[in-house]
């Protein structure tokens, strides 16, 4: 327990159980061990044992043993750190007698110690005075599976060191040979001894002095030494075996290992060289090693691996050759084999430390990162020592928490292992590059930055330190600093990874700058310096699909996919992280369908590391993709199903945040897309998408500042891509500032009309690249492509939103048979089918020669978002004639209206602004004889005719987007009363329900429902003039309509004042329901249910001076049955109207002359009163023409019956539009109305 209280530095507890063991009597050694390694645990003496194991290693073993002493301060050295220190110590001739006392005592304390076991046997089998004693420990310990190579390899090795065998040696070599009878050498070497035994060595074979001082300085790791000895020899005699097979171990030992293998295979055939011959096989199998290695290092994995495969038929047991085969597995992606092959070579040789380190990394690729920290925690103290010092092996174990906290999604918690990691182990330049890459991940890049610069500062030349700093800034995009810091890296010291980096930061830099060029609108330029990257990618499939992606983002999609196909083509057998690329290509495309199977043809195989992370970014990248397509569709929980993966690995993603953000706006939470988008835009402020997604959101939260702010930003940009553009362009529309929204769309059209021109230019040239043959194999796509049946507008309209398009300005329909609620509703539904109907139109408009000559669906999404706005935007002129009149009492009711209005409206910036003109004439006939009485100061005589004419003006103001309207005006000047009209009404949404609106309205309108009331009247008999009537109040609306069924309700006050005319009150209310019966993408049929009740203070409904002239009952109820038929056709729209029902009302009666009680008391007379039910009914049809793209002409008749009314009413009208109309006919159409009508 204490020991891992060290483990896990938490030394308070460590020492809490080394007081437990110093209490025990006697002291155990434990307790020793323990206080040695709470003092090694301490950083200075940490820094003091690095510095000694680098000594050793270094072969500086006088200087090691220095420092250990240093560092043990006079204890006992323990545990593996004390094995360190005698195995150092026994290299020392003077120091050998405390070094075996020291390993006895370790042996004493750890007697399963296998390791411990072997360093001491190999130092007794070194020494000649004690070789016979470690020749039988190196046979006992070649039993033990964990070290049994190395300990028989040892074995071996000591009896060649003997030489020929004397008596008593003998016993050593049979032992051997019990075990490997195979041996030939070491069998040669016996019997050679047995002769010499023999003979009594008077005359036996006698080593050369020379080559006996070369084997022996050979024997002490002395190469200078043992290279002068052999070389002496072989100046006297060239072809001495043994001097020729020493010189060829130390070249081994040098790394030449093809001097090694040629001095080697001289001596091999040399009289009694067969001894050499292990040697030979040894560094032959060196030498396919290292040949490996090289074709690894080359990204050659296949012909490294049938290397490889050779050698390990010849050397079934050798643990390189396995090692390095795994290794090579590793990189080649083959996971599942390099994880067998490491754990089979841990199997035979426990604590390898290359198997260990290879294991855990495969484990970690694998996403296993879990069964790595287990691995390492099962290590005992003396592997772990072999894979390093305690701080490296601190920062190794860190490294394998770091990755299982990523796996989880926990990025916090793997930059504290991380942390950790660096700490312990600060020169590690790969575990500093994986902490600035978490860094990176929660955007702090300055931090990222820092870290990989602090040890550059340190150590300048660092290779691996300017790799990661450049590869660093490849990762943060910043590619040309990335070329900076290569150039600092040596040619001839850049590994092959590296020159790939180097070639791709060199293409790379380019190509962006290419696609900056490009989105300026220098398409040209940008396409030349592309082509001249071709013979830097040509050669290589990756750099090709690189360089083909390029082209589709230079606007250049067909060249792109052509390149492509051809890169993939020409690899015969393209790796996965080739396909994968090509997939990522296809994706930005659309082609979906051909990705989902890449990626499932992909998942199964074996990938490289960085194949696996090409394979999760595309997934990841998909999975966004196609969660986007159903919030598209409408499957809102199916798109979440889709993203939640993708959110979870990466919760902090812009992507998937942005794609979660989207689904949250297209469900009607705009508030909670806002809060996500906010974060976003603070961490990539000029990401467009983020900008644009936030934009929208900000719309929908009603925070049209931020919106502002962040399409203001989006602009500075200055970016060129037609489809950002068209975004942009419409929630400006959205915003109501279709000015802006114009100006972005003519950007988008011209840029699109550029590469239009330039490519059916470039199309006239034929190239060498594309084949014509309609039977090629290549060209088959394509054809495919364009001969394919378009899938049904409703299908392809069904999960997208149109957007917002508006006719010009109408007229609301007549009161008697329109509902309110549906009114907005149908403008609405006009909008979204002007973009359905174009599949009908197309093949019409091509041939019409009054039609406008671009094809609306040919057209672009931004031409079509252009077409729609200046539609919507465009000036007009419209003039009338209409005229009206009624079968009502001559030269009282009866009334007959001449009208022609003429209105001017130009959009003013994203406003309108409108000049009506309205003449009219009035005439009500003669007064007749017995109904002068009834008429003025009631005098007699005969009264004449009543008639007028005017000219009414005004101006009209209109925010479209924001439903609101304005007018000002007169009522027609040249009437005997004129007087200012006008009103203000809003017409919006009710929250974000588009089905559900309000609308309210104030107004002072003229009464026109006789001359008396609309101009006024004079009575020539009496002088008197009275009327000129207008009604000053207000109205509230609220609708529902959902295209299957509608409903609305209204309530209305006015006070109606007129010149000496008694003032009146008028309230109304009414609502109704109604359903459609056809709702088609050309025709509609509703029928409905109305409701309505009015009451007027008192009665003005006659002609006597104080009376308004207008019909106005104490009570009118009314119940009516209306139905609406419309219906359109390419160039006419027309709708049929009517209505049936029962109506009631009651008059009170009134004085003569309510306002003037002098005549009211010399006449005495009085209106009676009435009640009346009876069926009413009205009938209208209105229709409109197409005479040009720019010229409509229209027409409307009506018919309105009571019991003992009936009025007529009929108009004509052109309307001249500043803008071409591509759009489709609207329907129900609404026909221009005099402003005067009813």
């Amino acid at each position: 327990m204490g020991l891992i209280g060290v483990k896990q530095n938490k030394p308070q507890q460590a020492q809490t159980y080394l007081t437990r063991l110093q209490a025990l009597s006697p002291v155990p050694w434990q307790a020793v061990q323990l206080e040695q390694d709470i003092a090694l645990g301490q950083p200075q003496n940490q820094a003091l044992l690095d510095d000694a194991r680098r000594l050793a290693d270094a072969g500086e073993r006088d200087k090691a043993t220095g420092l250990f002493r240093q560092l043990f301060n006079g204890r006992l050295p323990q545990g593996t750190v004390g094995r360190e220190y005698y195995t150092n110590l026994g290299f020392n001739n003077a120091d050998w007698p405390e070094a075996r006392k020291g390993f006895e005592r370790l042996m004493r304390q750890n007697p399963d110690d296998s390791i411990l076991a072997l360093f001491f046997a190999k130092h007794l089998a070194r020494r000649e005075d004690s070789r016979a004693e470690g020749i039988a420990a190196l046979a006992r310990l070649s039993t033990h599976p964990d070290i049994a190579g190395d300990a028989d390899q040892s074995w071996r090795m000591a009896l060649v060191w003997i030489g020929p065998p004397a008596a008593a040696q003998v016993p050593l070599f049979d032992a051997f040979l019990k075990v490997h009878p195979d041996d030939q050498e070491i069998r040669d070497q016996l019997n050679k001894g047995r002769q010499q035994n023999a003979s009594g060595g008077a005359s036996g074979w006698q080593q050369d002095p020379l080559v006996a001082r070369g084997l022996k300085a050979l024997e002490k790791n002395d190469h200078a030494a043992a290279e002068e000895a052999f070389a002496a020899r072989l100046k006297i005699k060239a072809d001495d075996a043994d001097a020729l097979g020493g010189l060829g171990v130390v070249r081994q030992q040098q790394n030449r290992l093809p001097e090694a293998e040629q001095l080697l295979t001289r001596a091999t055939r040399q009289p009694g060289g067969a001894r050499w011959k292990n040697a030979l096989e040894n560094v032959q199998l060196w030498t396919s090693l290292q040949q490996s290695r090289d074709l690894q290092a080359k990204g050659q994995t296949s012909q490294a691996q049938a290397l490889l495969a050779q050698a390990q038929r010849q050397n079934p047991d050798n643990i390189d050759v396995r090692l390095t085969l795994a290794d090579v597995q590793v990189q080649a992606g083959q996971l599942d084999a390099a994880q067998a092959g490491y754990r089979q070579v841990l199997a035979t040789r426990r604590g390898n430390p290359q198997a260990i380190r290879g294991l855990i990394n495969v484990l970690a690729q694998s996403g296993q990162a879990d069964e790595a920290l287990r691995l390492l925690d099962t290590l005992s103290p003396g592997e772990q020592a072999k894979l390093g010092d305690s701080g490296r092996f601190k920062a190794l174990r860190s490294t394998q928490v770091a990755r299982l906290a990523e796996q989880r999604g926990d990025v916090r918690a793997a930059q504290a292992a991380l942390k950790d990691a660096v700490k312990n182990d600060p020169d590690n330049v790969w575990t500093r590059f994986d902490l600035a890459r978490l860094y990176l991940k929660t955007d702090e890049a300055p931090k990222a930055r820092a870290l990989i610069d602090e040890l550059l500062k340190a150590q300048p030349n660092n290779i691996d330190a300017l790799y990661t700093s450049a590869l660093l800034s490849v990762e943060m995009g910043q590619w040309q600093d990335a070329q900076t810091t290569f150039v600092r890296i040596p040619v001839d010291q850049r590994t092959p990874d590296m020159k790939a980096l180097a070639d791709e930061i060199t293409m790379t830099v380019q190509i962006n700058l290419a696609i900056g060029i490009a989105r300026r609108g220098q398409r040209q330029e940008a396409l030349a310096l592309l082509d001249r990257l071709q013979p830097v990618a040509s050669g290589s499939p990756e750099r090709q699909l690189t360089l083909a992606n390029a082209y589709i983002d230079a606007g250049e999609p067909a060249r792109g996919r052509d390149m492509a196909r051809a890169a993939i083509a020409q690899a015969p057998a393209p790796s996965a992280d080739l396909m994968l690329q090509y997939a990522g290509l296809l994706l930005a495309a659309g082609d979906d369908v051909q990705v989902n199977a890449i990626l499932r043809n992909v998942q199964g195989q074996p990938m490289s590391a960085q194949a696996r992370k090409r394979f999760d970014d595309l997934l990841y990248r998909y999975r966004i993709r196609q969660a986007d397509l159903l919030r598209e569709g409408g499957d809102l929980a199916g798109a979440y199903d889709t993203l939640a993966p993708a959110l979870a690995q990466r919760p902090d993603d812009i992507q998937a945040v942005s794609a979660f953000a989207r689904m949250y706006t297209a469900n009607g939470d705009s508030a909670r897309a806002f809060e996500l988008y906010k974060p976003l835009l603070q961490r990539q402020p000029n990401d467009p998408q983020v900008l644009l997604g936030a934009a929208d959101a900000a719309v929908k939260a009603h925070d049209y500042g931020f919106a502002e702010k962040s399409l203001s930003q989006f602009r500075k940009l200055e970016r060129n891509e037609p489809q950002t553009l068209t975004e942009a362009a419409r929630i400006y529309q959205s915003m109501g500032q279709t000015g802006a929204a114009t100006e972005l769309l003519r950007k988008a059209v011209a840029i699109e009309q550029t590469e239009k021109q330039r490519a059916m230019a470039a199309q006239a040239v034929p190239t060498s690249t594309t084949s014509s043959n309609p039977f090629a194999a290549g060209g088959s796509r394509s054809l495919a492509a364009a001969s394919a049946i378009p899938a049904p507008a409703q299908v392809s309209l069904s999960g997208g939103r149109a957007l917002e398009t508006n006719n010009a300005p109408d007229a609301p329909a007549p009161r008697d048979t329109a509902y309110p609620g549906q009114i907005a509703a149908q403008q609405q539904q006009q909008q979204q089918q002007q973009q359905q109907l174009s599949a009908t139109r197309a093949q019409s408009v091509r041939g019409n020669p009054f039609m406008a000559a671009t094809d609306r669906d040919q057209a672009s999404g931004a031409q079509q978002a252009l077409n729609r706005i200046l539609e919507q935007r465009s000036g007009f002129v419209s003039q009338g004639l209409t005229v009206r009149s009624n079968n009502s009492e001559s030269g009282l009711s009866k009334l007959t209206v001449v009208e022609t209005p003429l209105e001017i409206n130009v959009p003013a910036g994203d406003n309108r602004v409108a000049v009506r003109v309205t003449p009219v004439s009035l005439n009500a006939g003669s007064v007749k004889s017995d109904a002068g009485a009834r008429l003025g100061g009631g005098t007699s005589g005969a009264a004449g005719s009543q008639s007028d004419k005017g000219v009414g003006l005004a101006v009209a103001f209109e925010r479209p987007e924001e439903g609101l309207k304005a007018d000002i005006g007169t009522t027609p000047m040249g009437f005997k009363y004129t007087t200012v009209a006008g009103g203000a009404s809003v017409d919006r949404p009710l929250g974000d329900n588009p089905d559900l609106r309000y609308g309210l309205n104030v107004s002072r309108r003229p009464v026109t429902d006789s001359v008396t009331s609309f101009a006024g009247s004079t009575d020539e008999r009496s002088g008197l003039s009275w009327g000129g009537v207008t009604a000053n109040g207000g109205r509230g609306q609220i609708s529902y309509d959902d295209q299957t069924i509608g409903g609305y309700g209204y309530g209305s006050w006015h006070k109606l004042v007129g010149n000496n005319v008694k003032s009146n009150t008028r309230g109304e209310v009414g609502g109704g329901v109604y359903w459609y019966l056809r709702n088609a993408e050309n025709s509609k049929l509703t029928a409905g249910l109305s409701l309505m009740g009015m009451s007027y203070d008192n009665d003005q409904s006659y002609f006597t001076y104080g009376h308004g002239g207008y019909f106005s009952p104490q009570s009118f109820y009314a119940i009516g049955v209306p139905v609406m038929w419309a219906q359109r056709t390419e160039r006419f729209s027309y709708q049929v109207k009517s209505s049936v029902g029962v109506q009631h009302f009651k008059q009170d009666g009134a004085e003569f002359f309510p306002d003037d009680s002098k005549l009211q008391a010399a006449s005495g007379q009085r209106y009676t009163g009435q009640s009346k039910t009876g069926i009413g009914y009205n009938l209208s049809a209105a229709g409109e023409y197409k005479l040009d793209s720019s010229l409509f002409m229209g027409a409307n008749l009506g018919l309105d019956n009571a019991r003992d009314y009936r009025q007529f009413s009929g108009a004509l009208y052109l309307r001249y539009m500043f803008e071409d109309m591509t759009g489709p006919m609207a329907v129900p159409v609404s026909p221009y109305r005099s402003p005067y009508s009813n």
